[in-house]
């Protein structure tokens, strides 16, 4: 299983999918018109994690096949990286089985460096808690800035300076 579905994949794939140390990576023009890149990779306990980036946004999702979640719906979480960061953040349905939390990009923010340099990510929630090992994202975080400047190529415009 990957997590397409959060990408909203139109029907021709750009980029990928490519293998990053267990992560795929892969990018696509959603239904909106944006590109957009993601690196997902499956957990034991049936919950997939990605982080989808496009030019201006960064989101993690939470995919599990055994959720229904109600579309409009939002939930309170606290989401924790080692010791290194700390929030409080609001999460919303993606889909029926996805939660996404949402992001402006900012390169290098703390919350970016965390997950690269991070061992474990924790979210709370009010019934559950749920550790994700961050195994390899120093490699497939940094690969999403790639499937971006791939799939922004414009063969008519100057080139950059």
């Amino acid at each position: 299983m990957n997590l397409a579905g959060i990408l909203v994949l139109a029907a021709i794939q750009n980029y990928g999918p490519i293998d990053i140390n267990g992560w795929e990576v892969r990018g696509a023009v959603n239904n909106e018109g944006a590109y957009v890149c993601s690196a997902s990779i499956p957990y034991n306990s049936g919950i997939d994690l990605a982080f989808v980036r496009s030019a201006s946004t960064f989101r993690i999702a939470l995919q599990n096949e055994a959720w229904s979640l109600n579309d409009g719906e939002q939930y309170s979480l606290s989401l924790r990286i080692d010791n290194r960061i700390s929030q409080s953040v609001t999460a919303h349905v993606a889909g029926r089985q996805t939660l996404a939390i949402d992001y402006d990009y900012v390169p290098n923010s703390t919350l970016e460096n965390a997950l690269i340099y991070g061992n474990i990510l924790y979210i709370t929630a009010r019934q559950a808690d749920f550790e994700f090992a961050l195994t390899n994202t120093s490699r497939a975080l940094p690969a999403l800035e790639t499937c971006l400047r791939q799939g922004s190529r414009n063969p008519f415009a100057a080139s950059p300076k």
